[in-house]
C-alpha cells in the first residue's frame, strides 16, 4: 500500500483553488448505494452515495479545493476536501490515505485507496448534506461564500469535521455497513468469538429444552387479569416524565385498570397522570407525592434512583392494602427495579404484596455501549471524542452518573449480582435480538424465573419498540397472570439468541476498540488500524 501510494503524483504542490469548480465522479466504479438522508440524526440512511470500487484502486479529488482533514475518526479512514463555493467532499472507509491536512488539490489528483465500497458526501458550510448526484451533474450550484473558521486556520475546522464524520458511521449505507461488518469479521474470526459462538448456541439450545416442558403453546389465548393489581411502570436512561417508551406498555390489554397503573418518577414518587389532569387516581394514592422528572434526573446515580424507588412501593403498599403489586421496567428502568426489591428486601422493608418484576430491553449482564463509554473516558484522547458525540447522543451525558454504573464491572452491576431477589417475586426478562441499544443476550439472566429473547427488526429503534410489540404484551400477561412465557421453535429460540450474540460483538468492537486507539500515544493509532 506504501508502494502505491509513493507512485501516485503528489498532491502538494497541485495549485490553488479555482473560484468556480468543475465537479468530477472519483472513480469511473458504479454507485451501489444512492442519497438517503436520515430523517432524524440518530435514523437509518445514507448521507452520500457509496462506490462499488475494489481494493487498492485510487479514489480523486471530484473538484479543485484544499484538504482540511486527512485521518482517522470511529476506527475508520477519511479525508475532507473543501472547494471554492464552501461546499466540503468527504471519502469516507478508505484503506489508505494519499494526502495530508493542508494540501491543495486539483480535480483528478488521488487522495486515498479504496478498502473495498467507499461513501462520498457533499456537505454545505452549515453541515447540510446534499445529493452527490446532484452536485456532480451541476444541477446544485451553491454560491461562492467565505467557509468559518478557514481564514483562522485548519485547527479551527478539526472538531466540527470530525462530529461530521462520526455522522456517517451511523449510516446504513453499503460502505458503512461493510466498514462494520469487516471489523465484526475481525472479532469473531478469532477462536474466542468462534467459542462464545457456539456456546451461545449450546445454551440457547439448552433453554429451549428446558422451556418446551413448560410453556405456553401458541394456540393458547392471552389471558387476562381476574383481580386487581397495580402495576408500577420505570423507565429507562435519559427519559424524562412527559413521554417515553416505558409508558407504552399495553396495561389496558393484560386487564390493569387505568386508575391501577402508576409511573415511577425518577425525584421522587409518582408521575402526575397528563391524561386528565390527574384525577383518575384513587383517593388512597393521589396522597403520594407527584413530580415531573426531566431527562438529566433519569441519568442520576442508579442507586439513589432505587432508594427513591422503593419509597414509592412502600407507600403504594400501604395506601392499598393487600393489593398485589407488579413492576413493569424498560431499560435501565429493570435494573432500578430489581435493585430497589433487592435492597427492600435486606434491609426488611419490601411489602409482602409485591408479586413481579417484568423487566424489558434491561442490561441486566452490563451494556456494551456503556462498557465502551467507560473505556473511552478513562484517556484524554477517549474524552475529547465523547465530546464531540455529546451533541448527537442528546439527551445523553456520558458526564452523569447513570451511564458509567451501567457498564460491565462497575459497583453497581455487581451489587445487582451478589444481592438475591426475594424468591416470592417472580422476575422475568425479555429482551430483542435486533436491539441495538442493549443486545437481547446481555438481558439473559440465569436467575430469572422466566426469560425470552424475542426476534425483531434489527435497529435502534427496536430498544423503544418492545414495550408496545403485542409479543411482550402478551409474555407479559402469561407472566402476571402465573402461566408460563410462550413456546418458541428451536430455530427461533437459538436464531435469536445468535443474532443477539453478534449484536453484541459488533458493539464492542465499534466502542471498546475506538477507546483503545483514542488511548494509544501520538502516532500509534494507524497501528492499531486494520491493514490487510
Amino acid at each position: 500500500m506504501v508502494v502505491i501510494i509513493g507512485l501516485l503524483p503528489s498532491a502538494a504542490g497541485a495549485a490553488a483553488v479555482g473560484a468556480s469548480p468543475t465537479y468530477r465522479p472519483p472513480t469511473d466504479a458504479p454507485i451501489v448505494d444512492r442519497f438517503r438522508p436520515p430523517a432524524t440524526p440518530w435514523g437509518p440512511g445514507n448521507r452520500g452515495v457509496d462506490y462499488g470500487t475494489a481494493a487498492g484502486a485510487p479514489i480523486a479529488a471530484v473538484a479543485d479545493g484544499r484538504v482540511v482533514f486527512a485521518g482517522e475518526v470511529g476506527g475508520a479512514l477519511h479525508v475532507t476536501v473543501e472547494h471554492a463555493d464552501g461546499l466540503r467532499s468527504s471519502y469516507s472507509f478508505v484503506a489508505a490515505i494519499a494526502v495530508a491536512r493542508g494540501d491543495r488539490v486539483r480535480v483528478g489528483d488521488p487522495v486515498a485507496i479504496a478498502s473495498g465500497p467507499f461513501h462520498l458526501g457533499f456537505r454545505t458550510p452549515d453541515g447540510t448534506y446534499l445529493d452527490p448526484e446532484e452536485v456532480l451533474a451541476g444541477r446544485v450550484h451553491p454560491r461562492s461564500v467565505l467557509v468559518p473558521g478557514a481564514e483562522e486556520g485548519l485547527p479551527s475546522l478539526d472538531a466540527a469535521e470530525r462530529t461530521n464524520l462520526l455522522a456517517v458511521l451511523r449510516d446504513t449505507g453499503v460502505a458503512a455497513a461493510t466498514h462494520l461488518a469487516r471489523a465484526g469479521a475481525l472479532a469473531a474470526g478469532s477462536t474466542l468469538a468462534a467459542q462464545r459462538s457456539m456456546a451461545r448456541a449450546a445454551a440457547a439450545t439448552m433453554r429451549w429444552v428446558q422451556q418446551r416442558t413448560r410453556c405456553t403453546p401458541t394456540t393458547t389465548a392471552t389471558p387476562r387479569l381476574g383481580e386487581r393489581r397495580i402495576a408500577i411502570e420505570v423507565s429507562g436512561l435519559g427519559t424524562a416524565s412527559a413521554s417515553n417508551s416505558a409508558w407504552e406498555f399495553d396495561t389496558d390489554s393484560i386487564g390493569y385498570a387505568a386508575v391501577d397503573v402508576l409511573r415511577f418518577s425518577y425525584r421522587g414518587g409518582r408521575v402526575p397522570d397528563p391524561d386528565s389532569g390527574d384525577q383518575r387516581t384513587p383517593v388512597a394514592t393521589a396522597a403520594l407525592p407527584a413530580t415531573s422528572f426531566t431527562s438529566a434526573d433519569s441519568q442520576q446515580s442508579v442507586g439513589v434512583s432505587a432508594d427513591r424507588l422503593v419509597e414509592l412501593i412502600t407507600a403504594v403498599a400501604a395506601a392499598h392494602p393487600g393489593v398485589p403489586i407488579d413492576l413493569l421496567a424498560h431499560s435501565q428502568g429493570g435494573v432500578v427495579a430489581r435493585l430497589a426489591l433487592e435492597r427492600a428486601a435486606a434491609g426488611g422493608r419490601l411489602p409482602d404484596s409485591v408479586t413481579t418484576l417484568v423487566t424489558v430491553g434491561t442490561p441486566h449482564a452490563g451494556a456494551p455501549l456503556a462498557t465502551g463509554v467507560r473505556a473511552l473516558r478513562a484517556s484524554p484522547g477517549g474524552r475529547s471524542v465523547l465530546a464531540e458525540l455529546r451533541g448527537m447522543a442528546d439527551p445523553l451525558d456520558d458526564r452523569l452518573p447513570a451511564m458509567a454504573e451501567l457498564a460491565v464491572g462497575s459497583p453497581i452491576m455487581d451489587e445487582l449480582r451478589t444481592r438475591p431477589l426475594p424468591e416470592r417475586v417472580r422476575f422475568i426478562s425479555l429482551g430483542g435480538s435486533g436491539d441495538l441499544v442493549v443486545p437481547g443476550v446481555v438481558t439473559v439472566d440465569g436467575r430469572a424465573d422466566d426469560q425470552r429473547i424475542l426476534p425483531t427488526a434489527l435497529g435502534t429503534r427496536a430498544h423503544g419498540d418492545l414495550t408496545s410489540d403485542a409479543r411482550t404484551t402478551r409474555e407479559i400477561a402469561l407472566g402476571v397472570t402465573g402461566h408460563p412465557l410462550g413456546c418458541q421453535s428451536l430455530t427461533e429460540a437459538v436464531g435469536a439468541e445468535l443474532e443477539a450474540g453478534a449484536v453484541a460483538t459488533l458493539e464492542t468492537v465499534a466502542t471498546v476498540g475506538p477507546a483503545v486507539v483514542a488511548a494509544a500515544p501520538t502516532g500509534a493509532a494507524g497501528a492499531l488500524l486494520p491493514t490487510d
